[in-house]
C-alpha cells in the first residue's frame, strides 16, 4: 500500500488501512502483517503495528521491517 507524496497526511492511508483490516476481521484473520518501509514505520505504529522483525534490506527500495497487529 502506498499514497503519493501530494497526498499524504490527508488521513487517506488510515482509511485504506481500516479497510483492510475490516476486511480481513470478515474472513475470520486475527492477525495481519505487512514489510513496512523505515519511513513507514511510524504510521503503522500510530495504527497499532508492532515490530516483529530485524531490519531487512529489499533490494532498490530499502530499509524495512515486519509489522504486525492482532485483530
Amino acid at each position: 500500500m502506498a499514497v503519493l507524496k501530494t497526498f499524504q497526511g490527508q488521513g487517506l492511508g488510515k482509511l485504506i488501512l481500516q479497510y483492510g483490516e475490516n476486511f480481513m476481521k470478515e474472513k475470520g484473520a486475527d492477525t495481519i502483517w505487512c514489510n513496512a518501509r523505515q519511513l513507514a514505520v511510524p504510521f503503522y505504529k500510530k495504527n497499532n503495528y508492532a515490530i516483529i522483525s530485524e531490519p531487512f534490506n529489499i533490494e532498490h527500495i530499502g530499509l524495512h521491517y515486519v509489522m504486525s497487529k492482532s485483530l
